[in-house]
């Protein structure tokens, strides 16, 4: 989790340059599971890549989502990017990176009693809010109700699972499971979401072709 204030932690967002139709791509699936609902206009949300090998998503204050490239490059098909997306959108929708905030200020009121030189705070907002996790709980939610926008917008939940089960295997696991519930409890809440229709968001040729969106 970083760049909680709305902007993004590294560079300017990808387009695409060496091959603009990747952008058309990646909004296409975005476009996919989001705005879905009717609720959806209440709250827009925006969603880009920015450049960098982390393999990490986060949303910010503001409506703001942000992809690592590192991300994509990671991800096997359009269906496990978009199983990412649709739990951060549920992060924003549910207002828990507001609900962080609020805690992480609550203690920095806290610090301002019992540690001298109010001064010397400002680099530890700083890092609070740089460093916002979320709780199980509201990761639970997440995971839940993100499942629940697939299965409205018919896009196979499997990509969901078999990427958070991928990425808790990895030699070191990114910041992204940080405080995510163990695959087993996922594996078990991805199983409720299994044998609804399901159409393809794109081709392995045009998922290809996404994935070159910060190239160049």
């Amino acid at each position: 989790m970083a760049g909680v204030l709305g902007g993004p932690p590294v560079g300017n967002a990808c387009q695409g340059r060496s091959h603009p139709e990747s952008l058309t791509l990646f909004r296409k699936l975005v476009q996919r599971i989001y705005p879905l609902y009717p609720q959806d206009g209440s709250l827009p949300i925006t969603v880009e890549v920015v450049p960098g090998k982390t393999v990490n998503a986060f949303a910010t204050l503001g409506g703001h989502i942000y992809v690592f490239d590192g991300l994509i490059k990671q991800a096997q098909s359009a269906e496990e990017l978009a199983g990412v997306l649709a739990h951060e959108i549920e992060h924003v929708r549910n207002r828990h990176i507001i609900q962080g905030v609020a805690v992480n200020l609550f203690t920095l009121e806290a610090l301002k009693i019992v540690l001298p030189g109010g001064h010397q705070l400002g680099s530890q907002i700083a890092y609070l809010l740089l460093t916002l996790k979320f709780s199980r709980q509201q990761e639970h939610e997440a995971d839940e109700m993100g499942l629940e926008r697939l299965q409205a917008a018919h896009v196979d939940a499997a990509g969901f699972e078999q990427f958070f089960a991928r990425a808790e295997k990895m030699s070191s696991p990114p910041q992204i499971i940080s405080n995510h519930p163990a695959s087993e409890f996922r594996a078990e809440l991805a199983a409720r979401f299994r044998g609804y229709p399901i159409d393809p968001i794109m081709d392995q040729q045009e998922w290809g072709m996404l994935k070159t969106i910060c190239d160049g």
